[in-house]
């Protein structure tokens, strides 16, 4: 993660990327601040338990549009967890014993069957779709408000209604490409699968199956795009967001909280593009309160994340424009990693990537994106490809695409 930031900061402070531009700082002062839209799909994961609770889609935006605005997204992200089992041990020599044992041979030293400990089941295989309805309400050139709908589906990821997320491409791509032949094991329990079941330590659970149609929940988020003299003097902004995250399914009721903020820098490039760096950061508290019971999926209390964002902006024929990006993703372990050293994982040990399922829940999670976007008057088309930085398959593979579109101007 190191050496992503460190790149972003150079993108973002060194003064030879703004290149030579012969037109007046106020033209280029207002061409900037009027494409505000770094039109950034939503390209948070299509986690199977991460669905269900809320997360933070950074903003890289400078100010608030200028028009009210509709979005559609669209996403299907390939998962494949096969069924393990963990024991968190709860008696202090048999914890003081595991944290010596290396993860992978601790099933070897404990009578799981009379040890005390808190268990957990997971396995997750199939195609998640995300559907997101977005609406844009500007309030005045520095306040904006959005809501957001999310919704999910599962089901087997079958060609030609999954392409690039099939089972069938995937594993071609391993056997011709890289990766080998079947590595995370999908032929050997079966491709084109569909389900997901999860039973947390308390006997709650959660499950979803071929066909299945949620709506867990939706997000409110206020934006503050502050006017400061960097702005015009060296193109630099920030903005400050918060987040309110209400989940309706009958897995997670609970209310989340959050905030972020933005650091975005524009360099003019040959008098017409614009290149767009930028850094942001945000914390979620979970369970801010809740309105019935609810399964443990996340025992943090609180998520961190960040964002990496690059974007080349060019114009084109009758102000048209394409632009291209490429974003770093990282979230914080659902689980606290220190519980990590209690639990004992055990399955079927069918290849190196066996404990994945619950193994990545005590995990940081990383994501690299490349998105592009062509806008058309009040129009703007998009689309990504997503891959997971540390093969824990949840999703392995997530593509997606959207629509923008104006609605009509801001009364200020």
């Amino acid at each position: 993660m190191k050496s992503y930031l460190s790149i972003l900061i150079y993108l973002i402070f060194n003064p030879l990327l703004s290149g030579q531009t012969t037109l007046p700082d106020d033209f280029w002062n207002n061409e900037i601040e009027k494409s505000t839209d770094i039109i950034k799909p939503n390209i948070i994961s299509t986690h199977p338990l991460g669905i269900y609770i809320s997360r933070i889609n950074h903003n890289f935006k400078v100010r608030s549009p200028e028009k009210y605005s509709f979005s559609f997204d669209y996403s299907s992200g390939n998962v494949v967890l096969p069924y393990v089992k963990s024991y968190e041990l709860t008696n202090p020599s048999d914890q003081e014993l595991s944290a010596s044992i290396i993860w992978y041979n601790r099933e070897f030293n404990f009578d799981l069957n009379n040890s005390p400990s808190k268990i957990k089941e997971f396995e997750a295989d199939g195609v998640i779709r995300s559907y997101r309805f977005t609406f844009s309400l500007p309030l005045n050139t520095n306040h904006e408000l959005t809501f957001s709908l999310r919704s999910y589906s599962l089901d087997k990821g079958r060609i030609p209604f999954s392409i690039f997320t099939s089972d069938e491409l995937i594993e071609w791509f391993h056997r011709n490409i890289a990766g080998g032949k079947d590595p995370f094991s999908r032929y050997y329990y079966g491709i084109n699968q569909a389900g997901i079941k999860y039973k947390d330590e308390d006997n709650q659970s959660i499950t979803m199956n071929k066909g299945d149609f949620i709506i867990p929940g939706l997000e409110i988020n206020h934006s503050y795009y502050p006017t400061l003299g960097m702005n015009k003097k060296h193109h630099l902004y920030l903005n400050f967001n918060t987040h309110l995250g209400i989940n309706t399914s009958k897995y997670n009721p609970v209310a989340d909280i959050g905030i972020s903020a933005s650091l975005i820098k524009k360099h003019i490039i040959r008098n017409k593009n614009i290149f767009t760096s930028g850094l942001s950061a945000g914390a979620l508290k979970q369970n801010l309160f809740h309105y019935g019971n609810r399964v443990n999926i996340s025992n943090q209390k609180f998520l961190y994340s960040m964002e990496a964002h690059i974007d080349y902006k060019t114009k084109l024929k009758n102000s048209n424009s394409l632009s291209y990006g490429l974003n770093y993703t990282f979230q914080t372990a659902y689980n606290n990693p220190k519980d990590f050293k209690h639990i004992v994982f055990t399955g079927q040990r069918i290849n190196t990537h066996w404990q994945q399922t619950l193994y990545h829940l005590y995990e940081n999670l990383h994501g690299l994106s490349f998105l592009m976007t062509y806008s058309v008057k009040k129009i703007s088309y998009y689309a990504y490809i997503r891959e997971d930085n540390k093969l824990d398959n949840a999703p392995d593979l997530q593509t997606g695409i959207g629509l923008k579109v104006a609605i009509a101007n801001k009364t200020l």
